[in-house]
C-alpha cells in the first residue's frame, strides 16, 4: 500500500520521502508500540529534516499515513477510505528532545478519538524517551512514560487490555492537568527564590500547580531568548524532569522572546501579563468587567500576531486562554484592531453611564471613600465587616485567600453613625509590575479611585513585603494622578505579624496608620473617627 505523506515537504528530497513511504512495508507486532526499525528511521529523518514526523498506525500494525511539519505545528492528515476511530494510534517525533505530549496532543487524542497518542523525544539523532497517552473515555486519558532503555520491553497490547479492564497500575499520571514551571531574572546575587513567591501565588490563583522554578541574574539574560543559552538548556532538562506542560515567566516577554522560548521548550509559554489576564478572565462577572478583560487580552495579544505560531495555536485551553476573548485569539490584525475599537467604544459608553451614576451619587452629598491596596490585602473583607458592624445586611461574599479575588467594583452606602454616612467602593487590587495597558483597560473601574474624596489604603501588615506592597500601591496611585488625595492606612492582619519591629516601621512610614484585624472582628470605630476628622 502506498502511504500518503502530507505537510511541510519543501526542501525534502523525493528519495528521502520515498524512504518514509517504504516504512509502510514493515508491520508492527501487536505487542509493539511501533516496530523498532520504523522508529529508528523516524528518528533519523527527524534529525535530518529537523521537523516533526507524525504517523498513523492501525491496531493490526500497518502504517496508514504520515505528516511532516515544524515543531508543534504538524497537521494530522485525513486517511483515505477510513474514518479516524478508536483503533488508530498516532506516533510523532519531537526534534527538540522533549518526549512529553503537548496540550495540543492531548486535545487531538480526545477530539479525534484515537486509541492512543505517543510523542518521541529526539535529541542528537537518539531516542530521548517516549510518552504515551491512552484515551479512556470521552474526556479522559492516562499517560505512560517510557525510557530509551525500556521501551522495547513494553507490551503495548497488554497495556490496552489493562485500560479496557479499568486497571491503571502502570506508570501513569492524569492527563490535562496543568503543571507550571516558573522562570525569572533576578537583579542581583542578594535576591533569592523568594522573588517568585508572588508569581507562585498568581499561578495558584489561576488554578495551576507549580512543579519547579529556575532563576538567572538579569545581567546574564538575553534579549532574544530571555534566559541565557546555558540556562535554556538547563530549563529543557528541568522541564523533562518535572513533567511541566506550561512555562510561566515573571516578566512581560517580547514577541521574539516568547517565540524563542516556545521553540526551545516545545511548550506553551505565558508571561506575567498573560497570567494576570487569565485570572481576571476567571474573576470577571459583570458585562463591564468582561469587556475590560477582553480589551486587555486583545491589546496584549496584538503585538504577538506577526509570525506567531504556537503562542496562538496553543491557546485553546488552560491557563492564559480563558475569558470572553478566547474565540477571537486567532483573528488577523485588522479584525483584531476593529474589535479593540469596538470594545473601546462600548467601554466609553460604560464610562458615560458611570459618570451619570456618579453625578447622582454626588447629589446625595455623601462622601465617597475608595478602598485601595495590594491584591489580597483585605479590601473586600473590610467592606463586608463595615456593612455588618453598621447593621446592614451584607450581600458581599467572603474574600478568598487568592490574588485578585475581586475584580468587579462594588459600591455600598454605609451609615456609620447618626452623623456619618458614606459611599464605600471596593476596587481591583494592585500588584507589582502591573502593565500600563492593564491600567488603561480598567480605567472604568479605577475612575472610582480618581473620583473618591478619601482613599482607605488597606495593607496586609503580616506580609514580609508589606512596605514594598504599599510603595507599589503609591506608584499606581501616582500613575492615576491620585497621590495627593487624603489617605488613611489600615494595617490589617496585625494579629499575624511576627515582628513588632516590622509593625513599628509600617506605623512610622505610612500616613495615618490604624492597626486592627478584620478576621477577628475588631471594631472599626478608630477608622471612622479618623475618617470624620479628615472630612471636617
Amino acid at each position: 500500500m502506498d502511504m500518503d505523506i502530507s505537510g511541510e515537504l519543501s526542501g525534502i528530497r523525493a528519495s528521502q520521502l520515498q524512504e518514509l513511504k517504504d516504512l509502510s512495508e514493515i508491520k508492527t507486532e501487536r505487542s509493539e508500540l511501533i516496530h523498532p526499525e520504523i522508529l529508528g528511521e523516524l528518528i533519523r529523518l527527524t534529525q535530518l529534516w529537523n521537523r516533526e514526523i507524525a504517523v498513523y498506525l492501525s491496531r493490526p500494525g500497518t502504517l496508514l499515513a504520515a505528516a511532516v511539519g515544524r515543531h508543534a505545528a504538524v497537521t494530522l492528515p485525513p486517511i483515505k477510505g477510513r474514518s479516524i476511530g478508536k483503533h488508530l494510534r498516532c506516533i510523532h517525533t519531537h526534534p527538540n528532545g522533549d518526549s512529553r505530549l503537548s496540550p495540543l496532543d492531548h486535545s487531538a487524542l480526545l477530539s479525534l478519538q484515537l486509541e492512543s497518542m505517543a510523542s518521541v523525544g529526539v535529541r542528537d539523532g537518539l531516542l530521548n524517551g517516549i510518552q504515551i497517552a491512552y484515551r479512556t473515555g470521552e474526556n479522559d486519558s492516562f499517560i505512560v512514560n517510557l525510557s530509551s532503555k525500556n521501551w522495547q520491553s513494553f507490551d503495548y497490547n497488554d497495556s490496552l487490555s489493562s485500560f479496557s479492564k479499568g486497571t491503571t497500575n502502570i506508570n501513569e499520571t492524569a492527563a490535562g492537568k496543568e503543571r507550571a514551571f516558573l522562570i525569572a531574572l533576578l537583579e542581583s546575587d542578594q535576591d533569592d527564590n523568594e522573588d517568585l513567591t508572588e508569581l507562585r501565588e498568581l499561578v495558584r490563583s489561576a488554578g495551576v500547580d507549580v512543579v519547579g522554578q529556575l532563576v538567572q541574574l538579569r545581567r546574564y539574560g538575553q534579549s532574544r531568548s530571555y534566559l541565557g543559552s546555558g540556562k535554556i538548556e538547563e530549563l529543557v532538562h528541568r522541564l523533562q524532569e518535572t513533567k511541566a506542560n506550561v512555562v510561566i515567566c515573571d516578566d512581560e516577554l517580547t514577541p521574539t522572546q516568547l517565540r524563542t522560548l516556545e521553540t526551545e521548550t516545545g511548550l506553551k509559554v505565558l508571561d506575567r501579563t498573560g497570567l494576570i489576564l487569565d485570572i481576571f478572565a476567571q474573576r470577571a462577572q459583570s458585562r463591564e468587567g468582561k469587556l475590560q478583560v477582553e480589551l486587555a487580552q486583545l491589546k496584549h495579544l496584538l503585538p504577538y500576531l506577526t509570525g506567531q505560531g504556537q503562542a496562538l495555536s496553543k491557546l485553546g485551553a488552560g491557563v492564559g486562554s480563558r475569558g470572553p476573548g478566547e474565540t477571537k485569539l486567532e483573528l488577523d490584525r485588522r479584525r483584531m484592531r476593529d474589535r479593540i475599537s469596538q470594545l473601546e467604544k462600548e467601554l466609553k459608553l460604560v464610562l458615560q453611564h458611570r459618570d451619570v451614576q456618579r453625578r447622582q451619587r454626588s447629589r446625595s452629598g455623601l462622601p465617597t471613600i475608595a478602598l485601595v491596596g495590594y491584591t489580597n490585602a483585605g479590601k473586600t473583607t473590610f467592606l463586608k465587616v463595615a456593612m455588618e458592624q453598621a447593621g446592614n445586611r451584607s450581600d458581599i461574599p467572603s474574600g478568598e485567600n487568592k490574588l485578585f479575588a475581586t475584580l468587579d467594583p462594588l459600591i455600598r452606602s454605609i451609615k456609620v453613625n447618626s452623623s456619618l454616612e458614606i459611599l464605600l467602593s471596593d476596587t481591583v487590587g494592585f500588584i507589582q509590575k502591573l502593565p500600563t495597558q492593564l491600567l488603561r483597560a480598567f480605567l472604568a473601574t479605577l475612575e472610582e479611585v480618581q473620583q473618591a474624596d478619601i482613599l482607605l489604603h488597606v495593607v496586609d501588615a503580616s506580609h514580609p513585603q508589606a512596605l514594598q506592597h504599599a510603595e507599589t500601591v503609591n506608584e499606581v496611585l501616582k500613575q492615576l494622578g491620585c497621590e495627593e488625595k487624603p489617605m488613611l492606612t489600615l494595617l490589617n492582619k496585625v494579629d499575624k505579624v511576627l515582628s513588632e519591629d516590622d509593625l513599628s516601621e509600617l506605623v512610622e512610614r505610612l500616613p495615618h496608620p490604624i492597626e486592627l484585624s478584620l478576621t477577628r472582628g475588631d471594631s472599626l470605630k478608630p477608622v471612622w473617627n479618623q475618617l470624620s476628622s479628615l472630612l471636617t
